[in-house]
């Protein structure tokens, strides 16, 4: 055994060898080949990745904050004008005052719909309220202003916008302060304001209570849902896929191509079953004590996550039958980061190129979480939900034409397992080809005889080839020793 061993090992070649060099040059162009691909695609995802979650700041104006004053005193008024002053920048929200906001249950119907980012109020009985405090009666600031926000929309960007519209409340309270002070003093001496009135009147005539009408009940939401999301889009897309890359070949050689079509699709479901099930029963397990679901909250979750799945395991089968293996994980890799930066950090207060995030299914399964979470604001399932359908249904058809077609060139022999067309083979050596060349004689020394015996000759020779491969080439005779005779 250990000779035998000896005998292959010498008949093998060293990687530098002269015979290799083909094989070397091969494989180095694909070492090239998957630098610059890696190098672009790791670029791509993540400029993408960074890029929107870049400098919120910028296309604030991208966001609206309703704005109503409820009171029709004039410290309202005068509060009303430093409001409207302190959102002319371009780092605050735009500001909208509706000519009638209705009554507070529509403002916050409109904010927990999603028509607006957040609201300030100055409530009603603001005015009133202030001048009692002047004549000395109780006073509470919290109850001038009224900030409503929510958390549904996106987390990050409605934290963004909501510390940016408190900032700019509170950065007027000591402005307003004194403008208070100044109105209370023009009737009366300052010594007399100030031991007449409630001091916190003077000190803080206004401030504001925030409100948050639509928050998670579920503690680590953000991070929970999207890991949960990427486990379900990995484990659910890419596993199945690799499993079947390890099973195909002999039913895309030896079914029908209906039949084909028709075992892919069922292991596909499964699988995203099997997923999606483990992924919803680990959101319940971690859900902390915020939240209290229900039976349906259950099944909506795996129904979300389920249509998420498939999007993505479609898409993968697209991938997968027509793709080169090279370029194979990077378009895995792309789809990864796009999809995540979309969920974690949305493209609302985004450049306009992000917006391309509200056509992927992770990012619209992402908003229908959290309408679920929030028991109902934003809510966009329709929408979401289309997007997630069209998605499943187009790459589900796409990836029936692409498998008929691979099980097409796999049998005619015109592509391999992996996507990548067979290698050049060398034509076999025909019968013709290895006749023996013919010497030329000059006419004139061509006689009968001469003829004859080189006619001899040739018969002698073919026919000596042809005995000698029946025998398996045991004969020793060779040619010339065959036409010499």
């Amino acid at each position: 055994m250990l000779k035998q061993h000896r005998e292959r090992q010498k008949k093998l070649l060293p990687l530098f060898s002269p015979e290799l060099r083909a094989t070397r040059m091969a494989f180095a162009k694909g070492l090239k080949d998957t630098f610059l691909i890696f190098t672009v695609v790791f670029w791509i995802s993540i400029c993408f990745l960074y890029g929107s979650g870049y400098d919120t700041t910028r296309h604030m104006k991208d966001g609206t904050t309703l704005f109503c004053n409820m009171d029709d005193s004039q410290w309202a008024a005068s509060l009303s004008t430093m409001i409207t002053s302190a959102f002319d920048s371009p780092e605050m929200l735009r500001l909208a005052s509706p000519a009638d906001c209705g009554s507070l249950a529509e403002v916050r119907d409109k904010v927990w719909r999603g028509d607006y980012w957040n609201a300030v109020v100055i409530n009603e009985g603001f005015g009133q309220a202030l001048d009692s405090a002047l004549a000395g009666g109780e006073y509470t600031p919290g109850d001038a202003v009224t900030f409503y926000t929510e958390e549904s929309r996106h987390y990050f960007k409605v934290a963004v916008a909501t510390k940016s519209v408190q900032m700019a409340l509170t950065s007027l309270e000591a402005t307003f302060a004194q403008s208070v002070f100044k109105a209370a003093a023009a009737n009366s001496s300052a010594a007399e304001v100030i031991g007449q009135a409630n001091p916190r009147a003077l000190v803080q005539p206004f401030s504001f209570t925030l409100d948050n009408i639509a928050p998670y009940h579920f503690d680590m939401s953000m991070y929970i849902l999207s890991v949960t999301l990427s486990l379900c889009m990995v484990v659910g897309s890419f596993i199945p896929s690799n499993m079947w890359k390890s099973i195909e070949e002999p039913f895309f050689k030896q079914i029908h191509i209906y039949q084909l079509i028709i075992l892919r699709l069922t292991i596909n479901i499964v699988w995203a079953f099997i997923i999606c099930l483990q992924a919803t029963g680990i959101v319940f397990a971690f859900r902390g004590p915020s939240w209290s679901p229900t039976v349906g909250d259950f099944f909506a979750m795996f129904g979300l996550f389920l249509l998420n799945t498939f999007a993505f395991t479609f898409f993968i089968d697209c991938m997968q039958n027509w793709i080169h293996p090279r370029f194979l994980l990077g378009a895995y890799f792309t789809t990864l980061f796009v999809n995540i930066a979309g969920a974690m950090f949305g493209p609302e207060l985004n450049n306009h190129f992000f917006r391309i995030t509200y056509a992927l299914p992770f990012y619209e399964t992402g908003l229908m979480l959290r309408t679920l979470l929030t028991r109902g604001s934003y809510d966009k399932a329709k929408f979401a939900i289309t997007i997630n359908v069209l998605w499943s249904v187009l790459w589900w058809v796409l990836s029936t034409f692409l498998i008929a077609r691979k099980a097409r060139l796999v049998r005619s022999g015109k592509m391999l397992m992996a996507n990548v067309p067979p290698p050049p083979q060398e034509k076999p050596e025909t019968a013709g080809e290895a006749a023996l060349p013919v010497e030329k004689i000059p006419e004139s020394t061509v006689s009968t005889e001469t003829i004859g015996s080189r006619e001899s000759a040739y018969s002698s020779t073919s026919s000596g080839s042809r005995l000698g491969k029946r025998d398996n080439h045991r004969s020793d005779v060779s040619d010339i020793e065959i036409e010499d005779s």
